[in-house]
């Protein structure tokens, strides 16, 4: 059986133009990455081509089902990556260059089945964020996503009494809403027994993520954000 010439890598909508037949006003389109003779993707982002449904599914000898289908999994394969390496950043981007002490105990409170072993956290921390990041420059199936301490944004985490997560809001940008909002969530915390906490991070979900940190990553993660936003 002959081996495809393209691996479908996902589904976007900011390529309208078909790269094949040159139709134009597409909703969506189709990236396909180049393989080479043993099958292996053979090229960088630059190498991707955007193909609509049906010249993909010329390309690939498949169904036009079967091409949609494939490429809206790839892409949420590619989102759920996105979403880990959001979360990744959001923890350790605040210790990067923390003290090496702070920055093991940060990474061991999230990895205790490494302590003890030969490895270094120093090393992981670098390493995570090398992936996370690269993840997101990855402009394969659209732009560049937001990576640095820079684009983090506060999100104001309200706990119910037995710690658990109720909600998780975007703080505003205005001074009068964000100190309605900080009213309003201290209000609703105390007649539940609960606790409201202010966290930065790249989204919601990484959010949640340093919420139920240690003390000592939000701690970090307080500094990184003074530092970048005051």
């Amino acid at each position: 059986m002959p081996i495809a010439k393209w691996t479908i890598k996902g589904i976007v909508d900011d390529h309208q133009e078909c790269d094949c037949c040159g139709r134009r006003g597409l909703k969506r389109t189709v990236a396909l990455m180049p393989l080479d003779a043993d099958g292996n993707e053979d090229g960088t982002a630059e190498d991707v081509v955007y193909y609509g449904t049906s010249c993909a599914a010329t390309a690939l000898s498949w169904t036009k089902g079967r091409v949609t289908d494939t490429a809206r999994a790839a892409q949420a394969k590619r989102d759920q990556h996105d979403g880990v390496a959001r979360r990744m950043i959001s923890i350790y981007a605040p210790v990067e260059f923390a003290p090496a002490r702070d920055q093991a105990r940060v990474y061991y409170g999230r990895n205790r089945h490494q302590r003890g072993t030969a490895m270094k956290a120093t090393e992981e921390v670098a390493k995570l964020l090398a992936e996370a990041r690269a993840t997101l420059a990855d402009t394969t199936t659209g732009p560049a996503r937001p990576s640095r301490i820079e684009d983090f944004r506060r999100y104001v985490v309200l706990l119910t009494e037995d710690l658990r997560i109720l909600r998780v809001l975007p703080v505003p940008e205005e001074e009068s809403a964000r100190q309605a909002q900080a009213a309003a969530a201290q209000l609703r915390a105390e007649r539940m027994g609960g606790s409201v906490l202010l966290v930065a991070a790249l989204d919601a979900e990484a959010a949640r993520d340093v919420a139920y940190a240690d003390d000592l990553t939000r701690e970090w993660n307080t500094k990184a954000w003074q530092a970048t936003h005051v």
